[in-house]
């Protein structure tokens, strides 16, 4: 996995009010917890949506703080629900020699049979968990669904996992299945229901006088 780059500079922990300041200023105030005690360090939001598109627990990051420089992963973050904004990451120190934990993303790659035959795919997993040293760290698992027809289904258990790197997830998960859509039967128009019971009802008067008439 490649390697990104980011500039950070350190900072005083302080009360809500300056974090608040701080994400007014354009900054996001984070934390990188590892071997020694906590470093409290603050990033450029706009340098930071611009190298990640997408944030990824998976992503090693030389963060450079000053005149330091540690290997993180992101271990947390907080968004602003409203607008989406970054508002905290909790970055993860590694260690270049030492195993670790993190989750990689499952994407589905292909267009299936079954789809194509009027089938919905649906995707209950979306990421798995692994363990390896942060140098063999997988970008991603793409998993080839092209061949899935309906009622058929993907398990942990038929991914193939690069050298050096063990997949945690139980082997049993589903990853993908392809199911028929429900066909549901249209309810009876309740006017169509009351004119058939009419003539119903009609018809059981009408076999009753004759039977008087008799």
């Amino acid at each position: 996995m490649d390697q990104k780059t980011l500039t950070a500079s350190a900072r005083v922990p302080g009360k809500t009010g300056a974090a608040r300041r701080l994400r007014h200023a354009g900054k996001v105030p984070a934390v990188i917890y590892g071997r020694n005690k906590p470093v409290t360090v603050t990033i450029d939001a706009h340098e930071f949506s611009r190298a990640f598109k997408v944030i990824s627990e998976s992503q090693i990051i030389q963060l450079k703080v000053d005149d330091a420089s540690y290997d993180v992963l992101i271990k947390d973050y907080q968004e602003d629900i409203l607008t989406g904004k970054l508002e905290h990451i909790d970055f993860f120190e590694i260690e270049a020699g030492k195993v670790l934990r993190t989750h990689i993303a499952l994407h589905l790659h292909g267009t299936a049979a079954g789809v194509r035959e009027g089938g919905i795919m649906e995707q209950p997993l979306h990421e798995v968990d692994i363990e390896c040293l942060p140098k063999d760290i997988p970008d991603t698992f793409m998993v080839d669904v092209s061949k899935m027809a309906i009622g058929d289904s993907l398990h942990v258990s038929s991914l193939v996992a690069p050298e050096g790197v063990t997949i945690l997830t139980n082997p049993d998960n589903v990853i993908a299945l392809i199911t028929m859509p429900r066909i549901e039967e249209e309810p009876v128009a309740e006017d169509e229901a009351l004119a058939e019971g009419e003539e119903a009802a009609e018809g059981e008067e009408s076999e009753e006088s004759d039977s008087e008439e008799e």
